[in-house]
């Protein structure tokens, strides 16, 4: 009895060991073969899909052979099966974005002068660094578009540098419209401070929820009334 239970540890030392080796040799073939598919796919997302995709690989490799059999009755439901699960993984992966977003988000008092902080009334908002290391833009790229004119930066009294209300960006982009927007006012912190500001001609809604469902001209025509 001992014998078997000691030749029972081994195998599944054994199929353990196989498995790793398997999950790891897996991971970096696919690695290699998404990097070559799309070079301007982002690193952890690279990293994320061959780790997923070698777990589940090894997984069913060292299932015993008549559940790999049966596997065959899965054919008509692994498409549906497998978009659940990376539902599910990509509603994980904004959720602990969307923390880390808040963790860093800046909560100062107001101003001395009375001037509200961009945390008062902004909405969430973070620093280059943290929207290039959960948006994947780069520093170089806000740094661009805010002097063109086409995004939001605002000063705030914790960080020597600009922030960046998170709302303004869709799809990794400024939302078309905010760019017009912010000519209009001449100024962004003026500009963004009405986006954000709830009206009674939009039934109490945002200007920038109407840029963000595709509704420039109506802001547009919003803003020039506003002005004039």
């Amino acid at each position: 009895m001992a014998t078997r239970r000691k030749l029972s540890r081994y195998v599944r030392r054994s199929r353990l060991e196989r498995r790793e080796e398997l999950e790891a040799k897996t991971a970096s073939l696919i690695e290699i073969l998404l990097r070559e598919h799309d070079p301007t796919l982002q690193a952890p997302g690279i990293k994320t899909a061959s780790h997923l995709a070698a777990v589940i690989a090894a997984q069913i490799a060292v299932q015993p052979q008549s559940v790999q059999r049966s596997m065959n009755s899965l054919d008509d439901y692994l498409t549906e099966m497998a978009t659940d699960f990376v539902v599910a993984v990509v509603d994980a992966a904004k959720s602990n974005r969307a923390y880390g977003i808040r963790r860093f988000q800046a909560a100062a008092p107001s101003r001395p002068d009375g001037v509200p902080l961009p945390d008062d009334w902004a909405g969430p908002v973070a620093g280059s660094t943290l929207i290039e290391r959960h948006f994947g833009i780069s520093r170089s790229t806000l740094h661009r578009w805010h002097k063109r004119g086409e995004c939001v930066a605002l000063n705030a009294k914790t960080s020597k540098k600009a922030v960046f209300p998170l709302k303004q960006f869709l799809d990794g982009r400024p939302v078309d419209g905010l760019a017009a927007a912010i000519t209009a006012f001449g100024n962004q912190r003026d500009a963004w401070q009405w986006l954000v500001t709830p009206r009674e001609d939009l039934d109490g809604r945002l200007p920038i929820d109407l840029l963000i469902e595709g509704r420039q001209d109506l802001v547009t025509n919003l803003v020039c009334n506003f002005r004039n």
